[in-house]
């Protein structure tokens, strides 16, 4: 009898929600192609109309790194109403300078929904798209 309560309880600890990600976590490095270092500071956000917008606006710390924190829902009916509101493209401003990156053209399509942080690596300020600043949906 207690081996069936012990089975019951372990079953029940062992019960957790799955997370469903609509983005995961997306981390990188801002390089400068002229002298191959890392730039500090550079602002990273997606459009204030996004559900994935960001709070603040991240910035790349000393070694030019930055961790974007990705958007998870508990339940799959979440999962399909919100997949289609996700930005997938991330302005970076430097210095009044405005580029952006489809995140999306940087990682395996297959480890998009199966890993919940995705490395950029490092990404040349340089090689990004520019932008002019009245088209940034801030």
């Amino acid at each position: 009898m207690n081996f069936k309560y012990f089975i019951i309880f372990f079953f029940l600890l062992s019960c957790s929600k799955k997370k469903h990600i609509i983005m995961p976590n997306i981390k990188g490095k801002i390089y400068s192609k002229a002298d191959d270092k890392p730039i500090k500071g550079v602002g990273i956000f997606v459009s204030k109309f996004a559900i994935n917008r960001m709070n603040d606006t991240i910035k790349t710390d000393d070694n030019g790194a930055f961790l974007y924190n990705g958007f998870f829902v508990d339940n799959y009916s979440d999962l399909r109403s919100a997949s289609t509101m996700i930005q997938q493209v991330f302005y970076l401003n430097n210095h009044e300078i405005y580029k952006y990156i489809d995140v999306k053209r940087y990682y395996n399509k297959n480890d998009y929904n199966k890993k919940d942080t995705i490395d950029l690596g490092i990404i040349y300020f340089e090689n990004l798209k520019s932008i002019e600043r009245g088209s940034v949906p801030e």
